[in-house]
């Protein structure tokens, strides 16, 4: 006695071209996906935002020195990436940089005129990047802020300066962007 079973199942099978556009797809995704996070999304004015230079173009009127000696600086910085939402990936990144000089002499330095020109200074830098200013202020001679917008991202930038000792003076910038 002979018999024969038959099973029928179906079987769907991918074909070499389909396979190979779905995971050329999928690549395509995940590269998106991860360089979005990578990319900086900080503004130019952020990102090449230079306390140093600042203070270097404004120190002769206010009677600063700012040799190798003289000058020292540095800062930090960080972002963080939130998350997905309706406007792209949203981030909030922050940055201080800092410089110090020594006044030429304690008669010559001049606190006034060294914020002057460091916030005529900032002004221009963010006007030139494209940013608009939506708001400034100060709360003394030493120190002055603006809030921008520039695109999808708003900013802030705060600058102050504080005598250390008798033989140096140093600025520090705060800076917070926001955006997506």
């Amino acid at each position: 006695m002979n018999s024969r079973c038959r099973v029928n199942s179906t079987v769907v099978l991918l074909g070499p071209f389909m396979k190979h556009t779905i995971l050329t797809a999928l690549a395509i995704c995940l590269g998106l996906l991860y360089s979005s996070c990578l990319w900086s999304r900080e503004s130019s004015f952020f990102s090449n935002f230079s306390m140093r230079q600042f203070v270097e173009q404004s120190k002769s009127s206010a009677g600063l020195i700012c040799d190798p000696a003289g000058g020292s600086g540095g800062g930090g910085m960080g972002s963080r990436v939130g998350g997905f939402g309706p406007g792209g990936t949203h981030f909030n990144s922050h940055k201080s940089d800092s410089f110090s000089c020594r006044p030429e002499s304690t008669n010559s330095f001049d606190e006034t005129k060294l914020f002057s020109a460091l916030k005529l200074a900032v002004e221009r830098a963010l006007h030139d990047n494209g940013a608009q200013i939506t708001d400034s202020g100060s709360t003394g001679s030493a120190n002055f802020y603006f809030a921008y917008a520039l695109k999808n991202v708003r900013g802030r930038v705060q600058v102050s300066g504080t005598r250390i000792g008798t033989d140096y003076y140093d600025v520090r910038a705060n800076l917070d962007e926001t955006g997506n």
